[in-house]
């Protein structure tokens, strides 16, 4: 049991630590968009939340295969094409056959091929370029990740736990990192 001056010491200092960041100003770069755009771009936000987390729950049973599925679909650059595809019925070799034609051709979301640096159907085209530079390290992260996740043993063996789960950390870092650098302004 934890004395009673223990505790309300502790507590004292949690408050204090919430006030303290409660009143320091948030040095977020703010990022305005169109009301329209904004809901939209959150919409994607919570999606990607949505991905790590199936992702995660994946990896915690072991099927490697799912989770890299979800990370090549969902997080990829193109992810909202690829997603469009997985909805209309289309198989993950199907998505993966697409994306080496777009590839092949020159045509392939990512830097410097067509859609990509901002100019693409993403929300990229409304960011500043140093948020399309996190956004394109989170798209590199993601496909470390399913390279991390596909080279594992089947079933995975410690070693390729540990690999996955840094290529998770890279990937979860990059979204940290970019919530810690913008916000979108209301």
């Amino acid at each position: 049991m934890v004395p009673v001056k223990l505790r309300v010491a502790l507590l004292a200092l949690i408050l204090t630590v919430i006030s303290a960041n409660a009143n320091a100003e948030d040095v977020r770069q703010g990022i305005k968009l169109d009301p329209q755009i904004k809901e939209q771009f959150l919409a994607e936000m919570r999606g990607h939340m949505a991905s790590l987390d199936d992702i995660v729950a994946a990896i915690s049973t072991g099927d490697f295969a799912e989770a890299a599925q979800v990370a090549d679909i969902r997080l990829d650059y193109g992810h909202r094409m690829w997603g469009a595809m997985e909805e209309e019925g289309a198989t993950p070799e199907q998505i993966a056959a697409m994306k080496e034609r777009m590839k092949s051709a020159g045509m392939g979301p990512g830097r410097g091929q067509g859609m990509g640096m901002g100019g693409g159907m993403g929300f990229g085209r409304y960011m500043p370029p140093e948020f399309r530079q996190m956004g394109f390290s989170m798209h590199d992260a993601s496909q470390k990740l399913v390279a991390a996740l596909k080279a594992s043993a089947k079933p995975p063996v410690a070693n390729d736990y540990a690999n996955v789960l840094s290529a998770l950390s890279e990937l979860t870092g990059s979204c940290r990192g970019c919530h810690d650098a913008f916000r979108i302004e209301y």
